[in-house]
């Protein structure tokens, strides 16, 4: 059923290439303001066409890349779009691909339609079809061929080809994608994030730390925050892998007070708090980082739960520590820590 909708979706992807669809509601962020709830009609590799104002048929104009920070959509409405979205959040990849797939038809918008195929492609290889996620990229390619997405589209490519078990492909295109410094920080990241995965993977943590650390440095905290974020936790993954303990903490250091978003502080946190807890030195200050991350107001619930759990556990290691090590006061205090 899912190959039967690929291929009339990707049969029609090369007939709507240039088809003018309709636009998209959303703000475009500049430095130092905002064009807020504009009608988009298109964000390409060059410009994002947009109105003026919040009329679907307001003045238009062009903003050119390098000018604006990014594009804050408005969630698509199209049924397909939804059923997919919903059945990502639950793990559900092959459905959630299978109704992405049916909303690269929608007529809702050029954006709707452009965004299906996208996280239809991320399904797919989530779903370990990387064959079918291959043939929804090149999907996109034919119906959006300038797309501003190519960052995300190139990695994805990528993440496909290393499924497929073609290491030297995927290496390959990821060390393309770190170069493409034209297309945004965002492809010298997610190429870097590529490149360390595949190194991870061939027992090479050095080379993956070494090609996370010159995109980490490009990243600002605040701007790319959640960029800033992947690839602060990869660095410090692969630095901790690689035996660079100091060099782990000080990237964690700088996650946990310099990110900008709390879900990415909290997910240092635990991190560090985890990477403290290997040894028993470190079990006062460990469980601290790991209540920090459990209380965090921007915590996803699955680092507030492993944070909640890794507490309890050094805990309960705290309480067998002989007297010497840690007083029944002391003991008693950090109990109600997981009380408060």
């Amino acid at each position: 059923m899912i190959r039967t909708v690929l291929a009339c979706c990707l049969a029609l992807a090369a007939c709507w290439a240039g088809e003018n669809l309709a636009p998209h509601q959303g703000t475009v962020v500049l430095a130092d303001r905002s064009f807020d709830n504009v009608w988009i009609s298109a964000e390409t590799t060059e410009n994002v066409a947009h109105t003026l104002d919040d009329k679907r048929d307001g003045p238009p104009t062009t903003t050119n890349r390098g000018k604006y920070i990014r594009v804050d959509y408005v969630r698509p409405n199209d049924v397909g779009w939804i059923r997919g979205d919903i059945a990502a959040t639950k793990g559900d990849w092959a459905n959630a691909a299978a109704e992405f797939m049916k909303a690269t038809q929608s007529r809702e918008s050029w954006y709707t339609r452009e965004n299906a195929f996208l996280r239809a492609a991320e399904a797919f290889n989530l779903a370990g079809k990387p064959d079918d996620a291959l043939k929804a990229l090149d999907g996109l390619n034919a119906a959006f061929p300038k797309s501003v997405q190519q960052a995300q589209l190139t990695y994805l490519r990528g993440q496909a080809l290393q499924k497929k078990g073609d290491a030297a492909g995927a290496l390959k295109v990821f060390a393309e994608l770190a170069g493409k410094a034209a297309w945004g920080i965002e492809a010298v990241a997610l190429g870097s994030l590529g490149q360390a995965e595949l190194l991870t993977a061939q027992q090479k943590p050095d080379e993956a730390a070494k090609a996370l650390i010159a995109a980490f440095a490009k990243l600002d905290a605040s701007k790319d925050a959640e960029l800033f974020g992947k690839v602060g936790l990869a660095l410090s993954t692969s630095q901790q892998a690689a035996g660079q303990t100091e060099a782990a903490l000080a990237t964690l250091r700088r996650l946990a007070y310099g990110a900008s978003d709390g879900a990415s502080r909290a997910r240092a946190q635990l991190a560090w708090a985890k990477l403290l807890a290997t040894g028993d030195a470190g079990l006062f200050e460990a469980l601290d980082h790991a209540v920090i991350a459990m209380n965090a107001r921007e915590a996803d619930g699955a680092t507030a739960d492993q944070a909640s759990a890794l507490a309890r556990q050094l805990v309960a290691r705290i309480d067998k520590l002989p007297e010497a090590q840690a007083s029944n006061e002391i003991k008693a205090e950090y109990r109600r820590y997981l009380s408060r």
